[in-house]
């Protein structure tokens, strides 16, 4: 009776102090059904505080843009309220922050959200990390319209949406309620608000299993011109290579494609021409010219590709820097070589090995990018610095990641095959790096080609200070020629088949294009 008595009161303390902590949150509501001059109205509950003063903030940069995009230019009108109505002091410091003043009393926050997509406020927002607020699509985009309150980044947040009943919120985390008008979200944390896109709109969608895990492809275009349906058929190749590549089960049971195509005729606020991508941890968003399908299915699953594989990198395997990202001040990791190199690599290489892409266009391939990098980029500028300052010092280097980052991930894929006679490549190595540090922790920069080294070789290490932390130009000849293939800069075909290749790199370069070993 005793023990049952204190496991019982053991069990109403958990379950209250779980109360006290859900009760610590952030909760939001949005009326989509109240749209004005491409503006809503965002009103906030906000989490109690001890402080005298807060700062209530909107990001300044956000993960894989690398770039500043001052989201607070796109808000306005912020008014702090406390429980009876009554406002209290507000100070804009700068672009992204408010001072609240008596904020022990701080019950409620209200403000203004713009669309960026639509703006005439000039600005340097990719449109892949942009908001739309339309009648007819919603893009939203978190980092843009939700802030916080400095120092509470770690509460969890509620999310309610209002919405005309026509609407679906195609996204990666489904809702927790939901009728026709309404959904309700549940947030971890503003890490997970801010990996978390939502698109809005009339749905076509369409959903598809691949193993362990239910995909999502989400599409809005606004002249009817590609399906859902289309893209999930294109991608479904594509997605069940990738579950092979990464030994059979996909790294999340759940995960969404969502792609807003533009209309041509529609002028917005970006630069003509520009287009992209932005990776999450379970889903990624898309912003492509609304062109016929036949002329876009290459070009989207290759980049919806890249985007997908990020969920191995860095979503999984990151820094410090990465993992506890500071959305205030842009503090890089060192290592884009790694999380924009090796997923661009990655992505055209489970194309070959799953046979959407045959041996010669993936060389092709590469051979562009040998191109466009020695052609277009510092070819002998440190990848590591250039990756630490990517948004300040070396921005007009950053599209050299997608380039010479992938070409770091192909010939150190190469070597680590040609060191292990086949049995371990980069795949492997990126599976241990994952084991190693998952989801949930990470690496310190400094620390990284020292771990590289123990869960492979020594000499990966020495490849990674001399050709990535380094200032020297990758020899192409020497690490394509260990897998049988020749490099001839002078030639149309920069990447060919060497046919005078040994046994030895005859059966590399097999294990290299399919990942399995030739039969004897």
């Amino acid at each position: 009776m005793y023990k049952i008595k204190n496991a019982l009161l053991l069990l109403c303390a958990l379950v209250a102090s779980i109360q006290v902590l859900w009760a610590q949150r952030y909760q939001y509501t949005v009326d989509l059904t109240n749209l004005q001059d491409d503006k809503f109205k965002v009103t906030l509950l906000a989490p109690q505080v001890s402080e005298k003063t807060v700062v209530f903030a909107l990001p300044k940069i956000i993960p894989g843009t690398y770039a500043v995009s001052d989201y607070g230019a796109f808000t306005s009108n912020v008014i702090a309220e406390d429980s009876k109505g009554r406002r209290l002091p507000v100070k804009q410091l700068n672009t992204n922050q408010w001072e609240i003043g008596n904020a022990k009393k701080l019950y409620r926050i209200t403000y203004e959200v713009e669309d960026i997509f639509d703006t005439d406020k000039e600005h340097k927002i990719y449109p892949m990390a942009a908001t739309n607020i339309e009648e007819k699509n919603v893009v939203v985009h978190t980092p843009g319209i939700f802030g916080y309150v400095e120092g509470q980044n770690k509460l969890p947040i509620e999310l309610t949406f209002e919405k005309p009943a026509d609407f679906y919120g195609s996204s990666a985390k489904l809702p927790v309620e939901s009728t026709a008008t309404r959904d309700v979200f549940h947030m971890e944390s503003l890490d997970d608000l801010y990996d978390t896109p939502i698109m809005y709109g009339v749905p076509d969608t369409t959903t598809v299993k691949v193993g362990n895990c239910e995909v999502l492809v989400s599409v809005y275009s606004p002249n009817k011109t590609i399906t859902s349906g289309e893209i999930a058929d294109w991608l479904n190749g594509l997605l069940q290579g990738a579950r092979k590549y990464l030994g059979g089960k996909l790294p999340a049971d759940r995960y969404a494609f969502l792609y807003y195509f533009k209309d041509m005729q529609i002028q917005q606020s970006f630069q003509l021409g520009m287009a992209g991508a932005l990776e999450h941890t379970t889903s990624s968003f898309y912003y492509i010219p609304e062109l016929p399908a036949n002329v876009l299915k290459s070009m989207l699953v290759d980049v919806s590709s890249h985007e997908f594989f990020h969920i191995i990198t860095p979503l999984t395997i990151a820094s410090r820097e990465v993992k506890e990202f500071n959305y205030d001040t842009p503090v890089l990791s060192k290592h884009l070589w790694l999380y924009e190199g090796t997923t661009e690599y990655t992505a055209h290489h489970v194309q070959v090995q799953s046979g959407i892409n045959t041996a010669e266009q993936f060389l092709d391939k590469l051979a562009e990018k040998i191109v466009d990098s020695r052609e277009h980029y510092n070819d002998t500028l440190s990848f590591t610095q250039l990756s630490k300052y990517a948004a300040s010092t070396y921005a007009d280097q950053y599209g050299n990641v997608y380039q010479k980052g992938a070409l770091i991930g192909a010939c150190l894929d190469i070597y680590l095959l040609h060191l292990s006679e086949g049995g371990y490549g980069l795949k492997n190595l990126t599976h241990d790096l994952g084991i190693r540090y998952g989801k949930d922790s990470f690496f310190e920069d400094d620390e990284l080609f020292d771990e590289i080294a123990r869960l492979s070789y020594p000499e990966a290490k020495e490849f990674l200070l001399k050709y990535t932390q380094g200032n020297t130009s990758i020899p192409y000849e020497d690490f394509f020629g260990l897998v049988g293939v020749r490099y001839q800069p002078g030639e149309a075909k920069k990447l060919v088949i060497d046919e005078n290749a040994s046994p030895q790199e005859e059966q590399l370069r097999t294990i290299w294009l399919t990942g399995t070993a030739p039969c004897n």
